[in-house]
């Protein structure tokens, strides 16, 4: 595990760099914290870092599903969970499984339990806000 305390933005944003420059290709990353706590905004970091344009990158929550294009690779693809249920059959008509499967790295905001079963394995950030309002970022 390696875990990082961020205490400014500009902080969580390199740690948000660092990760991606650990990721695999085709990587499942999960993205875990409570409202607020940062997903989106480290999502935003590892995607830049990546080679995707840091001003794409937004919430899906309401798209659930963007596509992020990096000149010369898979494009990134963020996904949101957070108003899916656990209804496989939902997750079969957004294409859940293909986009996991999918070339590229995929990042997931609140993932929820049926996303393991369409993929082989992940990467875990856990966000937590602190009382003093720093990070503290978790990868497993």
């Amino acid at each position: 595990m390696t875990q990082f305390l961020c205490r400014t933005e500009s902080e969580t944003e390199a740690a948000g760099r660092a990760i991606a420059r650990t990721l695999a290709p085709d990587a499942v990353v999960h993205l875990v914290g409570d409202l607020g706590a940062g997903k989106t905004f480290l999502a935003r970091a590892i995607a830049a870092e990546l080679g995707a344009n840091p001003l794409d990158v937004a919430s899906p929550s309401f798209a659930i599903v963007h596509e992020y294009p990096v000149a010369g690779r898979a494009p990134i693809i963020h996904i949101d969970g957070y108003r899916l249920s656990e209804n496989r059959r939902e997750w079969l008509e957004i294409g859940i499984p293909e986009l996991l499967q999918g070339p590229g790295v995929k990042l997931i905001e609140w993932p929820k339990g049926a996303f393991t079963e369409f993929e082989d394995g992940h990467v875990e950030i856990a966000i937590r806000v602190l009382d003093d309002g720093a990070r503290e970022i978790s990868v497993t």
